[in-house]
C-alpha cells in the first residue's frame, strides 16, 4: 500500500490523486512538526504531520478537535480529516484548509490589533463542552513546577562553578528571584479557578492578520481547558513578542479582556499578577538550559533568541523577575547590564 502523502491526503479528502501536488513549507526554529502546501487546482490546503512519537496520540487530536470546535467561530483554520498513524507508516497527519493571511511573529501589533486579539481570546474561552480535554501542561502540580526550578538552577550553579566563575552573580539573583516566588506559588496552589477553553500556545508567530483585517490563530495541537489566568501570563512573556509590546500598551488587550470575562471570575486579575511572577523564570530556566546545551555543543557564539542576543534576553527575564510585581522593569535592566550568564553572549 502507497503511502506517499499524495496518497495519504487523496484517501482522507476523497480528492482525485493525479490533480494533487505537495510541496514541503520551509520549518520555522521552534517546530516539532512538518507541514506541507497541498493544491489541488486552486484549492489550497495544509498538511501537518506530526514526528514526535510521544506526541502522536494527543497532540494531533488536540488540534484537529480543536479545529472542529473552532470552525463556526472562524477564528481557526477550517478542519478536513485526521490521519491516525496506524493508518500509514508515516507519523499521524491533520489536514486543515490554508488560513490566508500574514503571521504577526515579530511585528509589532497596534492598540487596534490587541483590543482584536482579546476579542478572538473572549470567543475561545467561551467555547463549552462536556468533552472537553485539558491542555499540555495543566495538570502537572504547582509543587512539581517548583521543583523543577529548583534543579534547573541547581544544575546551572554547579556549570558556573565549573565552567564559568563570571556567572556567580546571575546564579545568585536567579535564586534570589526563586526563593521570593514560594508566597505566590503557594497562593496559586491554593485557588480553584474554573478552566476554560485555552490556546496554551500564545506566541505571536500563531497569529494570523487576514486580508479582509480579521485575525486567526493557526497551531492548536497544545490547547484545551486551561486556567486563562495562565494562558495571558504565558502571552505577554512568550519570547517570540515579549520585547514587542510594552506594559502600557498591554493594556489594550488587557482592559477589553478583563471587561469581558473578569465579572465571572473575580480572581483573575489577581491571577494573572500570580502568573507574570512565575512565567519569567520559566522562561529564564529554559534559555539557560538552552544554553548549557549550546556551551557543550561548543556553538555559544552568535546566540540570539526570538531576534534578540541571548544575552539580553535572558537579562530581561531577570528583571522582570526582580521587578515583580511591578511590569515595568527598565531601572532593574540598568542595574544588570553587567550581568554575564555565558561566555561570549
Amino acid at each position: 500500500m502507497s503511502n506517499t502523502l499524495t496518497t495519504i491526503v487523496a484517501r482522507a479528502t476523497g480528492l482525485p490523486e493525479d490533480g494533487i501536488e505537495v510541496s514541503p513549507r520551509s520549518p520555522l526554529e521552534h517546530q516539532s512538526n512538518r507541514l506541507y502546501d497541498v493544491w489541488a487546482g486552486d484549492h489550497h490546503l495544509i498538511a501537518k504531520e506530526y514526528l514526535k512519537r510521544n506526541e502522536w496520540w494527543d497532540a494531533p487530536r488536540r488540534e484537529f478537535d480543536a479545529l472542529s470546535l473552532l470552525a463556526p467561530l472562524d477564528i481557526a483554520p477550517q478542519p478536513v480529516a485526521h490521519v491516525q498513524p496506524h493508518a500509514t507508516s508515516r507519523g499521524p497527519i491533520v489536514i486543515y484548509e490554508f488560513l490566508e493571511g500574514e503571521t504577526w511573529d515579530r511585528r509589532r501589533p497596534t492598540a487596534g490589533e490587541l483590543a482584536q486579539l482579546a476579542e478572538m481570546w473572549l470567543k475561545m474561552n467561551a467555547i463549552s463542552g462536556d468533552d472537553l480535554w485539558e491542555s499540555r501542561g495543566q495538570d502537572r502540580p504547582l509543587d512539581e513546577i517548583e521543583a523543577r526550578f529548583h534543579a534547573d538552577l541547581k544544575d546551572y550553579a554547579e556549570w558556573v562553578e565549573s565552567e564559568f566563575h563570571p556567572g556567580r552573580r546571575a546564579v545568585d539573583l536567579c535564586f534570589m528571584v526563586l526563593e521570593s516566588r514560594h508566597s505566590a506559588l503557594r497562593e496559586l496552589a491554593g485557588q480553584t479557578p474554573a478552566l476554560c477553553f485555552c490556546r496554551a500556545d500564545p506566541r505571536f508567530a500563531n497569529v494570523i492578520r487576514r486580508p479582509d483585517g480579521r485575525l486567526g490563530l493557526v497551531d492548536w495541537e497544545d490547547c484545551g481547558l486551561r486556567d486563562p489566568a495562565r494562558d495571558l501570563a504565558d502571552l505577554m512573556t512568550h519570547p517570540n513578542q515579549e520585547d514587542l509590546v510594552s506594559p502600557k500598551a498591554w493594556k489594550a488587550f488587557l482592559k477589553p479582556y478583563l471587561a469581558g470575562r473578569g465579572g465571572e471570575d473575580r480572581q483573575l486579575k489577581r491571577r494573572i499578577d500570580l502568573y507574570l511572577a512565575l512565567f519569567p523564570i520559566y522562561w529564564l530556566l529554559s534559555l539557560i538550559r538552552r544554553g548549557i546545551e549550546l556551551a557543550q555543543e561548543g556553538h555559544l557564539g552568535g546566540w540570539m533568541e526570538h531576534g534578540l542576543p541571548a544575552g539580553e534576553k535572558l537579562r530581561r527575564y531577570l528583571a522582570r523577575g526582580l521587578a515583580w510585581p511591578e511590569m515595568k522593569f527598565a531601572r532593574q535592566m540598568q542595574t544588570l547590564s553587567r550581568v554575564a550568564f555565558f561566555p561570549s553572549v
